[in-house]
């Protein structure tokens, strides 16, 4: 299989809480992540297929100018708790992974790819991916 991958960077902030909670009752669960906090987040959007005439799968530029219209525009600099995607959930890197994919697979299906893949990585060392027709943690 073939694939492509373009990595994106946004910075957010958000909270990890249950609205039916007290502030104690979210700290315990989620310790200090219960209080707002940002992350330097690194998006990671895996396409694969097969070339197409022009040596390639999908151009990169066209990858960038889709996620940012359909991601990016509105998580840039934003509290992620107050945005529609996170209205029912908690925007963990897990959700975020599995909504992202969500809102950009039907923009990135063509003749010769699809999406694959979308990792989240809140930190260097803490991510969350979500492939087609599966979770995963890689």
């Amino acid at each position: 299989m073939l694939s492509i991958t373009r990595e994106f960077r946004f910075e957010a902030a958000h909270r990890l809480a249950l609205a039916h909670l007290t502030d104690e009752e979210n700290t315990e669960i989620f310790g200090p992540c219960a209080r707002i906090h940002g992350h330097s987040y690194r998006l990671r959007v895996t396409l694969s297929g097969t070339t197409n005439a022009f040596g390639w799968i999908l151009n990169f530029s066209e990858l960038k100018k889709i996620v940012y219209q359909h991601v990016l525009s509105e998580y840039d600099h934003a509290c992620l708790n107050e945005l529609h995607d996170y209205r029912n959930d908690i925007p963990t890197a897990e959700n975020m992974a599995k909504t992202i994919f969500r809102r950009l697979e039907p923009h990135l299906q063509g003749p010769n790819y699809r999406l694959l893949r979308i990792c989240v990585h809140e930190t260097e060392n803490a991510w969350a991916s979500w492939e087609a027709d599966h979770a995963l943690c890689s």
